[in-house]
């Protein structure tokens, strides 16, 4: 196993209401020295949740993407708010996005998007038994709901407007977790 590097100063550069900025100095095994930057996300990290409508339909939303000026097509997902669990977020999230609660929430994953600039990390769940469960939710516009058949995970993952990579990886989860 490899030796941390020590770190020497960590320096803030920026911040935002969702991210700081910072440079982080360290000295490596081998004495060597490097700067880095990376992006520290505020809070814990995020939920996407896959909901199931039934044994052949899942429940997509489309919403607004500023990154790429455009609107994606996409499961649900949000931050984890202070004092929240994941597990509590996905269902919180879940009923705001699409009005929709469920029995059951379960983690198939928890991954990293750029680990190397960022700790910001998404945990993926499946959603199971929903039922009508509305919460008001803090989106600019009401998302549209989109029905989605669970034989198409291949076409869904080819659409130009389903392109986050949170995405296309919990169509592969999914997929795995309801194999015979």
């Amino acid at each position: 196993m490899s030796v941390l590097p020590e770190i020497l100063k960590i320096i803030p550069v920026a911040r935002s209401r969702l991210f700081n900025i910072e440079r982080v100095d360290l000295r490596f095994a081998n004495g060597n020295e490097a700067s880095f930057e990376r992006l520290v996300g505020q809070g814990s990290g995020a939920v996407l949740v896959v909901p199931l409508l039934s044994d052949d339909q899942m429940l997509l939303i489309r919403e607004y993407a500023v990154g790429l000026e455009r609107y994606e097509l996409g499961f649900v997902k949000g931050r984890i708010d202070a004092g929240e669990t994941p597990p509590q977020a996905a269902h919180r999230e879940l009923r705001e996005e699409t009005g929709f609660g469920a029995q059951s929430v379960t983690l198939l994953a928890t991954v990293s998007l750029t680990p190397t600039y960022s700790n910001y990390r998404t945990h993926v769940f499946v959603a199971r038994d929903l039922f009508p469960a509305p919460l008001p939710g803090d989106e600019p516009e009401t998302l549209e709901t989109v029905p989605w058949p669970l034989r198409d995970l291949h076409g869904l993952r080819l659409r130009e407007d389903f392109s986050d990579a949170r995405n296309l990886l919990a169509t592969y989860l999914v997929a795995e977790e309801l194999a015979p």
